[in-house]
């Protein structure tokens, strides 16, 4: 059995098949069909057709036929279960995300993934979707007279290319949930963004399990829209020039005006990109008390010339690219830069197909939208007398269960009276959240909204590190009149160490009254120098620590560089 993966995005449709053999994963065909951008056309009808022609290649008996939602239109929550069964998982999302997601459950298909088990609880990746949506999407497939097989979501399908999604979920050490945040263990956080056409996915790996998901509403087309503002040229032509031309200036030294002007307009756009992608990591280190280590990046805007310094530098976070196919042996298909970058999605949907029961897919292909199952069908006409006949049985044996903890209950419903009494007259609370866990919750998003509102203000006021060398470089004398060396320079939070040498004495005290001027308290006080190397004749070593103003607060995000 082989499985195809689809991707339809808004500027290409994507298409990865891959089959399961004893020698591991083979990923045997890929394909890109690009949809027209010209506004006369109806895109809708280009991406028709291409499915009935993709319909005509597959046998549905041989081969799963795999696609995603897009991610805005799936709602995913992080919950903790204190079960791991996941039938009653399932069963349990539609009142576990009544209070986080405000859908209906009568219009909502539900279903959740393992992140990893504690003991006898468990990390979920809880996800909701219309089913407006889900038969919205199946229809597009329908008109082709493609079967789908499995129908996903875009971001969990990407995990795959990453996770280790052939095992069970990971096993750990019961853990208890603390109200403190500080309690909280910190958790290491790696970044992956996903860059697509009009939409970048944002996802949050620990460990290889993917632990939480956003969507950010920019991608290419934001560029391209710049562009064409900036230098009034057709849509096409301008997606041309970004995809064969597209840089930033690592510096304007020695760069054309013309270089600097297209360089400027590609970096404004990357600037709100970046202002969102850093909220998005502000709220996964609130909800994980997490620490982001590093960031990944793919997708087709991902090749733009030091894209990655230019990220790296705003988000004060290592960025570097990602090679998917890099992880997969066996690839028969080619491996260029750009095939690498854009397959990820449609790799993933693909992979979904061969997932084991141990480590099922998310499929939204439930309820109304289930395949159906003549085996089942025969099965029962066999066997429904006696399933009946059992299950009657079982209802007797419950009601006798019912019956005899009645006592027990009683007493347990006294003190649940009194819970919902003061947390009704405390916490105001409604009646459904009056709860033991509804009183913690209560204080946990509290605490939560306290902490975000603190560190987006904080954020927002920061002077960066780079801000405060080049207010030491502005103020320090001029190179004509003097000669500095500096050896080390580090700025950290609101200290500055700076250590090196001068030529001659006159010039330690220029220095000196030029790091006074940006000092906070006006002084500098000399600091202990590391290993000196020797010094020319006549050269004078300095060391010095002072402090500077970078607006950080009581309680700001650190800042360093070196």
């Amino acid at each position: 059995m082989k499985s195809v993966g689809i991707d339809i995005g808004s500027s290409s449709i994507k298409v990865v098949e891959i089959n399961q053999s004893n020698k591991g994963l083979i990923l045997s065909r890929f394909h890109e069909q690009v949809i027209a951008q010209n506004p006369a056309f109806d895109p809708e009808i280009e991406i028709l057709e291409y499915l009935r022609n993709l319909a005509t290649q597959y046998d549905p008996q041989t081969t799963k036929i795999v696609v995603g939602l897009k991610q805005e239109q799936v709602s995913c929550r992080n919950k903790i279960f204190p079960f791991s069964d996941r039938m009653k998982i399932l069963k349990s999302l539609p009142f576990e995300l009544e209070e986080d997601i405000p859908l209906s459950p009568e219009a909502t298909i539900y279903d959740a993934k393992i992140i990893k088990t504690m003991g006898n609880s468990a990390e979920v990746l809880a996800c909701a979707a219309l089913k407006s949506r889900i038969g919205q999407a199946l229809r597009k497939f329908e008109d082709a007279g493609l079967e789908v097989s499995l129908l996903s979501s875009e971001g969990l399908a990407f995990a795959n290319c990453w996770e280790k999604w052939n095992s069970e979920p990971p096993a750990a050490p019961t853990a208890q949930i603390e109200l403190e945040n500080e309690a909280r263990p910190r958790r290491d956080i790696h970044i992956v963004l996903h860059i697509g056409h009009t939409h970048t996915l944002v996802t949050a790996f620990e460990d290889q399990s993917l632990i939480g998901i956003r969507t950010i509403l920019w991608g290419g087309k934001n560029i391209v829209e710049a562009i064409v503002k900036k230098y009034e040229i057709p849509y096409v032509e301008a997606m041309k020039e970004l995809q064969q031309k597209g840089f930033i200036l690592a510096t304007k030294e020695g760069a054309s005006y013309d270089q600097i002007v297209f360089s400027d307009t590609i970096s404004g756009s990357f600037r709100d990109f970046a202002r969102e992608v850093r909220i998005s990591l502000l709220e996964f280190q609130s909800e994980f008390n997490g620490y982001v280590t590093s960031v990944g990046l793919t997708g087709g805007p991902s090749h733009i010339l030091n894209l990655n310094a230019f990220l790296t530098q705003m988000l004060e976070v290592p960025v570097n690219p990602l090679h998917i196919l890099s992880s997969f042996s066996h690839v028969q298909f080619d491996q260029s830069p750009h095939v690498d970058s854009v397959c990820g999605v449609a790799l993933g949907l693909a992979i979904e197909g061969l997932k084991k029961p141990r480590n099922p897919a998310i499929n939204f292909l439930k309820g109304e939208f289930a395949k159906k199952n003549t085996r089942l069908i025969q099965f029962w006409d066999d066997w429904g007398k006696i399933i009946q006949t059992a299950a009657a049985a079982f209802v007797i044996f419950l009601i006798y269960s019912i019956v005899r903890v009645q006592v027990a209950t009683s007493m347990a419903d006294k003190s649940q009276e009194t819970l919902k009494t003061q947390a009704k007259a405390i916490a105001k609370l409604p009646a459904k959240q009056a709860t033991e866990a509804g009183v913690k919750k209560y204080i946990r998003e509290q605490k939560k909204k306290a902490g975000e509102f603190k560190a987006l203000t904080s954020l927002s006021q920061m002077n960066s590190a780079l801000d405060v060398v080049k207010k030491i470089s502005d103020a320090a004398p001029a190179k004509s009149s003097t000669s500095i060396n500096v050896r080390k320079l580090i700025v950290s939070e609101g200290q500055v160490e700076i250590e090196g040498s001068v030529s001659k004495a006159q010039d330690l005290t220029l220095l000196q009254s030029a790091l006074s001027q940006i000092s906070l308290t006006g002084k500098i006080t000399p600091a202990k120098a590391g290993q000196t190397p020797a010094l020319p004749v006549g050269a004078v070593p300095f060391a010095y620590s002072f402090p500077v103003d970078r607006n950080l607060g009581s309680s700001g995000p650190n800042g360093t560089t070196k």
